[in-house]
């Protein structure tokens, strides 16, 4: 490594091209003027299109659930009235369009352009070329009711008004530059290869981060202070990165206490996959296809809203792992993503509170006239691969392991307010719980029976 001394610093750089500051300056300047003006015309069409296609979004949904066409229509009519609207359209959740800005595809199924990514759960925004060669920025909304998707609403903004106004501004500055870049070319090439492209890295860099995309790296190419500015920011972007990549896979999924306990302890943090003993704990309602069938479906989607609060408070109050929704179910799992010596003792006290919570849900159905409620709970303790399994693009936390298959069978032998426990869950609680030992117990996929025991609550010794 040659010595930092003998390493040209960048006060001796910026001396030997100090006459070409000011063509310099100008065209940074000119740069920077441009993509800040593009971006802020841009900012300003799409804060334009989100507002007007949530009101839209806001306003379509009584309309949409009672079927008032008329009313739809008139939504879109006046919609398009609005500067720079190319088409705004209305479909059901089958896909049937009920109001389009081109009246003659009303009552037809949605056709949508090929590039565009399918609408899922939340409002997206997207920008494509049509047939024409218009460019389009394309706002799609999912509406939602009850937190059941009944339809969606698609909005499009053209963008003519954004080139127009980038075409007036980058006329304008161009003359301006050149005017100026003509009093300092001397050393105007050399400024901007020293310069200006590390200082223009680090901009946009910075802007990433800015965005949310923590995976920036940027080349270090130079041992002056801007090559250390570099790296810093480098390692800047890798500790958000590390910080954010924990946030964004377990934020919904475990408890506030655990995300903040692998935030002080990233290294804790399982995700390439490895083998542990954890407590795997399954829940499920019983009869609950029957019920369904009596039910609306919003009364199906609020009764099954009711019973998640329930496991999720119960999980995240013993600091457990919410590993997934089976429709009528919930997964749950205690000893991964972070150690816990009693995972047993935290499944089995998470298995009570959920059983209490359900009886008391249950309680005021039936003040409310309503069918009571009843769930089976099943709980095993073993070895298990736990890590995040997927793709890049859809990545999941879960556990693998005979352990998950024992738990999930146990929960199916349960009877509807029982909750059965594994023999290794029984000697891991080591005598903190009280049991009714129910002997040997057929499960599917197993061979040979299996010993388990029913809880019937905590131990007060």
């Amino acid at each position: 490594m040659s010595d930092p001394r003998l390493r040209p610093s960048l006060k001796l750089k910026l001396s030997l091209v100090i006459t070409s500051l000011l063509a310099l300056t100008v065209i940074l300047l000119s740069v920077f003027l441009l993509r800040q003006a593009e971006k802020n015309v841009t900012a300003e069409i799409v804060k334009r299109g989100l507002t007007l296609a949530k009101q839209l979004g806001a306003s379509a949904k009584n309309p949409l659930l009672s079927n008032d066409g008329l009313t739809l229509n008139l939504l879109v009519k006046n919609a398009m009235q609005e500067p720079g609207v190319a088409y705004v359209i209305i479909a059901d959740h089958r896909g049937k369009v009920l109001a389009h800005s081109d009246v003659s595809l009303s009552g037809k199924a949605l056709v949508r352009p090929a590039t565009l990514t399918p609408l899922g759960d939340t409002l997206m925004v997207q920008t494509y070329t049509d047939a024409d060669l218009e460019r389009l920025i394309d706002f799609a909304v999912p509406l939602v009711f009850s937190r059941v998707r009944v339809g969606a609403l698609y909005l499009g903004f053209s963008q003519k008004s954004i080139d127009e106004a980038m075409a007036r501004e980058r006329n304008g500055t161009i003359a301006i530059s050149v005017a100026m870049v003509l009093l300092g070319i001397g050393g105007a090439l050399g400024l901007a290869t020293l310069l200006a492209r590390p200082i223009l890295r680090l901009v946009e860099g910075t802007r990433a981060i800015a965005a949310g995309d923590f995976k920036v790296s940027l080349p270090v190419t130079s041992g002056d202070e801007i090559g250390v500015l570099t790296d810093a920011f480098n390692q800047m972007a890798k500790s958000l990165r590390e910080k954010e990549m924990i946030k964004h896979a377990f934020a919904r999924y475990v408890a506030r206490e655990v995300v903040e306990e692998l935030l002080r302890d990233p290294e804790r943090l399982v995700l390439t996959g490895e083998r542990r003993e954890v407590t795997v704990l399954f829940c499920d309602l019983r009869g609950f296809t029957r019920l369904a069938e009596n039910l609306k479906p919003e009364e199906v989607v609020h009764l099954l809203n009711d019973f998640y609060e329930l496991m999720i408070e119960a999980t995240f109050r013993h600091e457990g792992t919410l590993d997934k929704f089976l429709g009528d179910a919930v997964m749950a799992v205690f000893g991964a993503p972070v150690h816990q010596k009693d995972h047993s003792i935290r499944a089995i006290r998470t298995a009570l509170a959920m059983q209490a919570g359900i009886k008391e849900l249950s309680a005021r159905r039936l003040r409310d006239g309503k069918q009571p409620l009843a769930a089976g709970i099943g709980v095993s303790t073993g070895e298990a691969v736990a890590g995040t399994v997927g793709t890049e693009e859809r990545m999941e936390y879960t556990v693998i392991g005979d352990s998950v298959n024992l738990a999930a069978r146990l929960e199916s032998a349960a009877k509807p307010t029982q909750i059965l426990i594994s023999s290794r869950t029984y000697e891991s609680a080591n005598g903190l719980v009280t049991v009714r030992s129910l002997g040997t117990v057929r499960v599917k996929g197993k061979d040979d029976a299996v010993e388990a025991y029913e809880v019937l609550g905590m131990s007060t010794a």
